[in-house]
């Protein structure tokens, strides 16, 4: 900064040396040019009057104009030269009655002019009085050329020029420091809490408008920074990110809880050094190729899939991404399909097998005629188990189906509730269970089918299950903002090592009880479909507290 303003203040002390130079040469010209013209008038005056006196034949008036340094010229009224101290002949010179200054001296009695030559480059000075005869007398002398006048001038040009050099650099040197240390001096956090000179003020104002600008910058980088960080660090799958020499630059966190590992310490290695496995490599070394890759690996109880994509700019590799997907609940999830259907065939098969065995010995007249009834009400049991079991696998499967809409509207649960019950009540007065309901009246919008078959299942495994003379507590609340129901019984329990596999499909805990009581083993695997599609979840929402032939409970947090 400092040299840029030494050049500043040299290149405004050179301009102004060439100007002082040319106003100096210019007045020195000028100067000159009045001795000249005041020292040809003064001769031209003494002249005069010896020509006034004598005539031009007169000796004394050629002595004497032989001795001056002036060109003397004597012109004739017309124009004509009739004498010329410098020149002896003087009958070939042309005509001068144009010359500027004989016209000014025709005019007014005398005039002044001046000339340019273009050979010496030199001013020629010219005076011209006119005489009582007519006549005209004119003195020319010639001046300095420029070169000549500037070689002239030139010491007193180089004296002032070295000062003003001296000055301007003096100048320079105490402006610099004064600028420079309340540049340095500029909080560059808050640049307009101290404005010291005003001519920085508009640097001041600049530098906050920037300042400003950096801040916002900045914190809409953090912000976009943070949405980045919050996306990746909050996805379930694992996301690695590697340059074009295979080093590891990011791993999230779903990533290393994968493979419990810190990845902190990996970061800067390459991949190899942190998974060195067939399909890893596979996938890094066909996304450097410039192709999409997937391959599959096992871990530690786990089942991961690998997908491989590059990073391209300007259609060269600058990188690769990995996406880690833990595919392990997908295959339990496809091995559950596969159980399903076997057990759906297996469900199916059992009430099947007993109606067509009835109907086929009442078809070949095997049973006695007082025994038909007795046969056809089995036949009629097992049809309606059949369709019971039918139902049920329907609702499974349309709540696997998550394209499947189901409308919602705002439901009252406690009257819902106290709707189920009294539909359930034949049941339990069978049973000999007595049901309560109790709690406060919730809002909440909901599916009028899903909420019916979640209440109701509920509500039926409390009677099912319990002991005679038992009792049955159904509430409903309302905890931080959101809807509670509780099933309470009195039955016969589900054993610690049963609780958490109480919502699979057809698992029973007593296969020969939920014979004797109509089960299908589905009732409570559609009320967690139910409460899963109504934002509940499995261990968080859903709650089971059992004890052997004390009684369940059961709690959804909707």
């Amino acid at each position: 900064m400092k040299q840029r303003i030494y050049q500043n203040y040299f290149w405004v002390a050179l301009t102004t040396i060439l100007i002082v130079s040319f106003v100096f040469v210019f007045s020195y010209n000028q100067t000159i040019h009045d001795q000249k013209e005041e020292g040809m008038r003064e001769e031209a005056e003494f002249i005069s009057a010896l020509l006034e006196k004598q005539g031009d034949a007169d000796v004394g008036f050629q002595a004497a104009a032989g001795k001056t340094d002036f060109r003397i010229t004597l012109i004739a009224e017309n124009g004509m030269v009739l004498y010329d101290n410098k020149v002896k002949d003087v009958s070939g010179m042309e005509n001068h009655a144009k010359r500027p200054e004989i016209l000014k001296a025709s005019k007014n009695g005398e005039g002044s002019s001046s000339r340019i030559s273009s050979t010496i480059q030199s001013e020629t000075y010219y005076y011209a009085r006119k005489l009582s005869d007519g006549r005209y007398l004119r003195l020319s002398s010639e001046g300095l050329s420029i070169w000549s006048g500037f070689v002239q001038v030139l010491p007193a040009l180089t004296g002032i020029a070295l000062f003003v050099i001296f000055i301007t650099f003096l100048i320079a040197h105490f402006l610099t420091r004064n600028i420079v240390e309340a540049i340095n001096g500029i909080d560059l956090e808050n640049p307009m809490e101290k404005v010291v000179f005003p001519e920085l003020g508009v640097l001041q104002k600049r530098l906050g408008f920037q300042n400003r600008k950096i801040q916002t910058q900045m914190q809409n980088m953090k912000e976009q920074e943070y949405k980045l960080t919050a996306i990746t660090e909050n996805m379930n799958e694992g996301l690695i990110m590697l340059d074009a020499d295979r080093k590891i630059q990011y791993m999230n966190q779903s990533c290393q809880d994968l493979f419990e590992v810190s990845g902190s310490k990996f970061i800067g290695q390459t991949i190899s050094g942190f998974c060195d496995s067939i399909p890893m490599q596979e996938v890094v070394e066909s996304a450097l190729k410039g192709n999409v890759h997937t391959a599959m690996q096992e871990l530690d109880h786990k089942k991961v899939q690998y997908f491989g994509n590059p990073i391209l700019e300007n259609q060269k590799i600058q990188g690769i991404i990995i996406l880690v997907l833990d595919i392990t609940e997908r295959e339990r999830t496809e091995r559950m399909r596969k159980e399903f259907s076997a057990n759906v065939s297996h469900e199916l098969k059992t009430p099947l097998t007993s109606i067509s065995g009835f109907a086929e010995l009442m078809e070949n007249h095997l049973v006695a005629p007082e025994d038909v009834p007795e046969f056809a009400a089995k036949i009629h049991r097992e049809s309606e188990r059949l369709l019971t079991l039918v139902n049920d696998i329907i609702k499974v499967s349309q709540l696997d189906d998550k394209e499947v809409y189901y409308g919602k509207e705002n439901i009252d649960l406690l009257s819902f509730a106290k709707e189920v019950c009294d539909r359930l009540e034949p049941m339990a007065q069978s049973r000999n269970v007595t049901v309560e309901l109790s709690g406060d009246a919730v809002l909440y919008l909901a599916s009028r089918q899903l909420m019916n078959d979640l209440f109701y299942n509920l509500i039926e495994n409390g009677i099912k299950y319990n002991k005679p003379n038992g009792k049955l507590w159904v509430t409903v609340s309302e905890k931080k903002g959101h809807p509670c129901i509780s099933v309470k019984d009195t039955g016969i329990g589900v054993p610690m090592k049963y609780q958490s596999r109480i919502f699979e499909r057809f698992f029973r805990v007593d296969k020969s009880h939920s014979k004797e009581t109509g089960g299908t083993g589905l009732g409570l695997s559609i009320v967690k479909h139910g409460a899963i599609l109504h934002n509940a979840e499995i261990g968080g929402y859903i709650e089971i507290h059992s004890k052997m032939e004390e009684g369940t409970e059961i709690v959804v947090h909707l």
